[in-house]
């Protein structure tokens, strides 16, 4: 018995002198830090799933002092940096780039193939190149030609609001986050995927059912904390963790088969696809076999993410009747001057202002996430950074920090109505060479949902229906959905 308790003690004062030596790192660098756990070092709320882990980023940058421009922290006891300053920002993201290049998502080897071998996860000089291939399928032309399959897509939609059943005074309880989602894997499978699905009316139809597990599995929550934060585990676990892509392929390469024989044009990204496979080749990153069907993967992340911000625009707007009178108001005056065309979406500058505002409040992926490929001086500091710090940056803690808005937690769209100064510190579509191209074909995405349920309802949201973060998701979703009532305009 002794011997067990002496052994015990050993272990406990072990743990205690290795984990104190660990969580001292930034210490030890003259860098200012958080207090951490000795075993979750500042994590613990996040990776217990109290706490959404991009909420949690956010919760770390308000808890650093105040005029702090970065601040150590620890996820267990690997030390991460955490920038708070948006001049700085600019020198990690844009004047030294070539070294912040590289996503800390998904480590070294990548083998999520779908989620991390396209233009969000690919690490240099892969990346560069793909990125001047990708970036030419969503110009203006390409967004003119996508616009009548998103319009398509939702005709569904549309009728699966009127079959649902409204109270004595014609209203109806929907889950705008649902709707959503649903809306999604019928768009991802028509404009990523080159084939017409209906998940409103067939919800359990293979790939609708996949994809809804996509969004909503708790296996899928755990893999996202994994990559974004800890993505060691990745190659020490493999990719059991992580998403299954199996009916995805299939369904992929019977469309560029078919397109292929047929010559069809859907004015798609198969299309696309195609035109840049048959092109001339470079072997930095060839399009051909496997290769072909990652870029799919970008459409999943980059449509779930325009997804969350109509859900989210959707809940701000039902809050606030005198924002939702205008935007209504812009979207009837755009429609009715130019018809349902992409000249009329361009025009709906009140609704885009609202989507930015609530981008602001409420971003999709909430954390930017970098490594540093080597050795970096802070500049105007004598600090460096070791080759492979994580370094992250809380869209969450930008987004309300007061430093950069007044009154930050109010949802105000005239924020951004033209001649207004917008702060640096918003960055919800990225920073730099690395910022998201598909920002524009989100917008698109977001204004046709939004022009479409505002042209025809009313939304509000009362009080006993408030949604709430869900504490399992890296990307910003309602734990208990957003449910809104609609009436429809006569």
């Amino acid at each position: 018995m002794l011997i067990t308790l002496i052994f015990i003690a050993t272990v406990i004062v072990l743990f205690w002198t290795y984990a104190s030596y660990k969580v001292s790192y930034w210490k030890r660098r003259g860098v200012e830090s958080l207090t951490p756990n000795l075993i979750f070092g500042n994590f613990k709320d996040a990776v217990l799933f109290r706490s959404a882990p991009g909420w949690h980023i956010g919760d770390l940058h308000k808890l650093a002092r105040p005029d702090a421009p970065f601040v150590g922290f620890y996820i267990f006891h690997k030390p991460c940096l955490l920038l708070r300053d948006p001049d700085l920002i600019k020198h990690f993201m844009i004047r030294d780039f070539e070294n912040f290049s590289d996503r800390h998502f998904a480590g070294s080897n990548q083998k999520d193939s779908i989620g991390m071998k396209n233009l969000f996860g690919l690490k240099n000089p892969a990346w560069k190149y793909l990125r001047t291939k990708i970036t030419p399928t969503l110009t203006r032309g390409k967004l003119k030609q996508m616009l009548p399959l998103m319009m398509e897509t939702a005709e569904p939609m549309m009728r699966y609001i009127d079959d649902q059943p409204a109270n004595r005074d014609n209203v109806k309880l929907l889950d705008a986050q649902d709707l959503n989602y649903k809306y999604t894997t019928d768009l991802i499978a028509s404009v990523a995927l080159g084939t017409k699905i209906d998940s409103f009316y067939y919800p359990h139809e293979e790939f609708s059912a996949a994809v809804q597990e996509f969004f909503y599995g708790f296996k899928r929550m755990v893999a996202l904390v994994t990559v974004f934060f800890m993505p060691e585990l990745v190659e020490l676990i493999g990719t059991r963790m992580l998403f299954n892509s199996s009916f995805v392929k299939k369904i992929f390469w019977n469309a560029m088969e078919s397109r292929e024989k047929t010559g069809e044009k859907r004015g798609d990204f198969i299309d696309s696809l195609l035109q840049i496979k048959n092109s001339e080749q470079n072997p930095v990153y060839k399009f051909e076999g496997d290769n072909l069907l990652y870029q799919s993967g970008t459409f999943f992340s980059g449509f779930e993410s325009s997804s969350t911000c109509t859900s989210f625009t959707l809940m701000e707007l039902a809050k606030h009747q005198v924002y939702q009178d205008l935007a209504r108001k812009d979207i009837n005056n755009a429609i009715e001057k130019h018809g349902w065309t992409y000249e009329a979406f361009k025009e709906m500058k009140y609704l885009e202002q609202t989507i930015l505002e609530s981008l602001r409040l409420h971003p999709p992926v909430s954390t930017i996430d970098r490594y540093t490929r080597q050795n970096y001086k802070i500049p105007d500091t004598d600090i460096v950074i070791e080759k492979g710090t994580p370094i992250y940056i809380s869209l969450y803690g930008l987004g309300t920090d007061p430093r950069f808005w007044d009154k930050p937690e109010i949802f105000n769209p005239d924020r951004f109505a033209e001649g207004n100064h917008i702060p640096d510190a918003y960055m919800t579509f990225g920073i730099g060479p690395r910022m998201c191209v598909g920002m524009k074909v989100g917008q698109l995405h977001a204004k046709v949902v939004l022009a479409l349920l505002l042209r025809n309802y009313e939304i509000w949201q009362t009080e006993e229906h408030t949604s709430f973060l869900d504490p399992r998701s890296t990307f910003t979703a309602a734990g208990n959905g957003i449910n809104l009532h609609f009436k429809k305009i006569r």
